[in-house]
């Protein structure tokens, strides 16, 4: 009897940490999400936005960035490291580059669950 006490209590005194520590990991997710997605969109933009009229250039263009950016931003390995999903943000990187980017919300609603 006195180990199911000690048992239960243990248990009650860990659970909220438990909790919080689930809901840190989601917000670690989005944040690191919102780090690398802002930069990204607005260069994304830039891009499309000068290259408007030219877009086999435009695509072209788009390419390299999308190249460089996943081989060279400093968020990206955070993201990883923080157990986000990395097909998500994939996902959503990509549809921000083939798309004018409105119907791209699925995936960026997505990218708090975890791999």
């Amino acid at each position: 009897m006195r180990k199911l006490i000690f048992l239960t209590t243990c248990f009650c005194i860990l659970l909220p940490f438990l909790i919080y520590g689930k809901e840190a990991s989601n917000h670690l997710c989005n944040l690191r999400g919102y780090e690398i997605i802002f930069p990204y969109e607005e260069a994304i933009t830039k891009i499309k936005s000068k290259f408007k009229n030219f877009p086999n250039q435009k695509e072209s263009e788009l390419e390299k960035f999308k190249l460089s950016f996943e081989q060279n931003f400093q968020g990206i390995p955070l993201y990883k490291e923080a157990g986000c999903s990395n097909a998500r943000l994939s996902e959503y990187l990509n549809c921000l580059i083939t798309t004018d980017g409105k119907d791209c919300r699925i995936y960026y609603t997505q990218m708090r669950i975890v791999d």
